[in-house]
Formats: structure tokens, sequence, C-alpha cells
């Protein structure tokens, strides 16, 4: 086994095992003190995201304002002192009517803020085409390197060095875009920690990077390098007969 097969093999496990822990627990850090004006409540909603107009005929006009929305994951500040809400409800079936008792814990959100304080949104959308451009570029790569890959292999070229290239360097790609992702929703979730106070909650960490991107990618620099040992038995059995 060569050298870098070793490394590469090593690293997926080290990173299987990094994706299942990861995925168990969230991050928080406590930016925030409560106040008694903190709270979470249902009301009518607000002028500034929604108004209604009356009228003479007694007809209503609803008008939807213009708001910016951002999803981030919480989780509750106190999770045995603070009230729960639940969901009961009648399900009707061929064996007759069962009640059914459900408690629901939020831990993705949607949160809307009017267009007067988009300021704070202004940060998060420059990053959020940034990304973008970035992974665009990353993609037209790999598919570059998959047609290249497709012909070597269309024209009978399996266990050659440009094949073993081809899928190292997509593999490399794959797991640096998953990387480049990781990063920027952790800056983005502790940008967020520092700008957002939610009563009861605390906006958390979790990362929404695929994970696919770098397990196929170890995946493939893994299979890169049994080309190079096929290759290379290839070669011999050529010298020996």
């Amino acid at each position: 086994m060569n050298k870098k097969l070793k490394i590469y093999s090593t690293l997926f496990v080290a990173v299987l095992i990094i994706l299942v822990v990861t995925n168990v627990f969230y991050f928080h850090e406590s930016m925030w003190y409560a106040t008694p004006n903190d709270k979470m409540e249902f009301v009518d909603c607000p002028p500034e995201f929604m108004s209604r107009e009356t009228l003479p005929d007694g007809s209503v006009i609803t008008t939807n304002h213009e708001t910016y929305d951002y999803e981030v994951y919480v989780a509750p500040k106190d999770k045995f002192k603070q009230k729960s809400l639940m969901s009961t409800a009648k399900m009707s079936d061929s064996d007759g009517t069962e009640l059914q008792t459900y408690m629901v814990e939020m831990q993705k959100v949607k949160l809307s803020v009017p267009a007067s304080q988009k300021r704070f949104f202004n940060v998060l959308f420059v990053v959020s085409v940034i990304t973008s451009v970035v992974a665009l570029i990353v993609i037209v790569w790999i598919l570059s390197l998959v047609i290249k890959l497709i012909r070597n292999i269309r024209r009978g070229n399996i266990f050659v060095t440009q094949v073993s290239k081809y899928l190292e360097i997509t593999g490399v790609l794959l797991s640096a875009l998953y990387l480049y992702q990781t990063i920027v929703c952790y800056a983005i979730t502790r940008y967020n920690m520092y700008h957002i106070q939610l009563a009861d909650y605390y906006v958390v960490f979790k990362n929404d990077a695929n994970s696919m991107f770098i397990l196929t990618g170890l995946a493939l620099m893994i299979i890169s390098q049994i080309i190079l040992m096929g290759k290379d038995l290839k070669e011999e059995q050529e010298l020996t007969i």
C-alpha cells in the first residue's frame, strides 16, 4: 500500500467518525443575558410586517411589507424551566379513533425582519453570493474533469496515470468545497450569535455543508491510488510476459 493510500484511508475513517459525532451535538455560546423584557409569545402581526386597510365598502386590503428572511438553528436556553409546545390531535383509521400527543421542539427557525433593518442582512447576502460563486467555479471545474475522465474510460484507458490524476483532483476539489462551506457556515453562525438575541433560545451551530462532498471526495482519492497500484501491477505483468 502506497503512502497516499494510507493517508487517504485514515482521513476517510477520521472524517466519518467526526461527522457522526458532530451530527449529534450542537455548539452554542452564551453571548447574551436574559432581561425581563425578553419574551416569546403569539401576537397580532406588527404593522411593519403587515398592514390592513378597511375600505368604505367594508372590504379589507392586506399589504405584506418587504422583509428579509434568514434561517438559523436554535436550542432552548433552559429546557427544563421552559414551557413546552404540545400538539394534541385525533387520528382516525380502520381501528378507530386514537388521540395522539406530541411535544414540538424548535430546531431550525426562519427569522424575518422589516426591510428597514436590512443592514444586518447585507453582510449575510454578500457572503451568500460569494459562497455561491465559489461553489459554481468548483462545480464547473469538477464537471470538466469528469468529462475528461469519461473520455479516457471510453477509450479503454483505465489503469493509467491520467485517470488517477483526474480522480484525485476531483476528490480534492470536493473535499475542499466541503471544508470551505463548513468554514463559511461556522463564520455566519458566529456572526449571528453576536447579532441575534432570541428570547428563551440560543442560536447554535450545525453544519449545513453536504457531508457527501467530503466522503465522496476522499473515496475518489482512495480509488485514484488503487488505480495507480493497478497500473503498476499491469506494467509488471507486461514486463514478465
